[in-house]
């Protein structure tokens, strides 16, 4: 083990023990949330960190057209999608393999991160997935599809597609300044380590999402998985080029707390969307952040 790993792997262990202690979470296993793009979970601190970069899991020669069901534009309002996945020769992909619980991930947000869906588009036959969405405004909208061909790793697809008509949105992003939100009746904090005002580009952090049942002040007692997991964090920076998509770890989340492991590939001003289920709801916490 090289110095910096060890030195890392001390660093971890250390934390995990006192945020074990600050927070009361266990668990018997230990799930890597990815730090660039997504990764199967691994097992183990160390594979985690050997693992730490490893290339991320791009495209690979497959394509996924988008196009609205029946040929038409792709309009502001409901749409009905299709989504067809080929090889780089062109050829239909016609099994897949469940990743997450689901055969294919589709996440959808806007060019100026204000509109954020997370869908599961459902397979009809041959290498054809179909879904509804409902687009909130018109403009540039950034795809990422996630798959499992059939005997292969985990492949993602980034493109952006155009939504006409009317109206516009150009909201400008603007890091929080509290880091409490209120969704459902729960208050959900956000902390990290390093402090959030002290994240670095390329360092690896912990994020703890919180919650607390607004009606007692008291923790709730346990967070439900959702999509195989205690929570799934999606990470983009302002500019739409730096994405993240992380899974929450399992030994250092419990209860009321569920903890993400991930790297800021960049500095520059990020958006997070902390999705969850509680009491059967799926719930998004979103947080805007700088990184240095």
């Amino acid at each position: 083990m090289s110095v910096r790993l060890r030195s890392i792997s001390l660093l971890l262990i250390t934390l995990f023990i006192i945020l074990l202690a600050a927070t009361g979470c266990a668990s018997d296993t230990f799930t890597k949330l990815t730090n660039v793009d997504i990764e199967p979970p691994k097992r183990g601190l160390l594979a985690a960190l050997q693992n730490e970069q490893m290339p991320s899991p791009e495209a690979s020669g497959y394509h996924v057209k988008v196009s609205e069901i029946n040929g038409n534009p792709v309009e502001v309002g409901e749409m009905e999608l299709q989504l067809e996945v080929t090889t780089a020769e062109g050829q239909p992909v016609t099994k897949f393999t469940e990743d997450m619980t689901k055969l294919m991930h589709l996440i959808v947000v806007s060019k100026d991160l204000s509109s954020f869906q997370h869908v599961h588009p459902d397979y009809v036959k041959d290498n054809v997935f179909r879904t509804k969405l409902n687009l909130p405004f018109a403009g540039s909208f950034y795809v990422t599809t996630e798959f499992k061909p059939h005997k292969q790793n985990v492949v993602i697809n980034k493109q952006w597609i155009q939504v006409a008509g009317e109206p516009l949105s150009n909201e400008t992003i603007v890091p929080d300044t509290t880091w409490i939100k209120s969704v459902s009746g729960l208050e959900v904090s956000l902390s990290a380590s390093p402090g959030i005002g002290e994240i670095e580009a390329g360092q690896m952090v912990m994020l703890l999402f919180r919650f607390i049942d607004k009606e007692t002040g008291k923790p709730i007692k346990q967070i439900e998985p959702f999509l195989g997991t205690s929570g799934h964090c999606v990470i983009l920076n302002s500019t739409v080029d730096q994405f993240v998509h992380a899974h929450a770890m399992e030994a250092m989340s419990g209860g009321a707390n569920v903890m993400f492991h991930t790297v800021f590939p960049e500095k520059g001003i990020y958006k997070l969307w902390g999705q969850f289920q509680f009491k059967g709801e799926v719930l998004t916490v979103p947080f805007v952040i700088t990184v240095n």
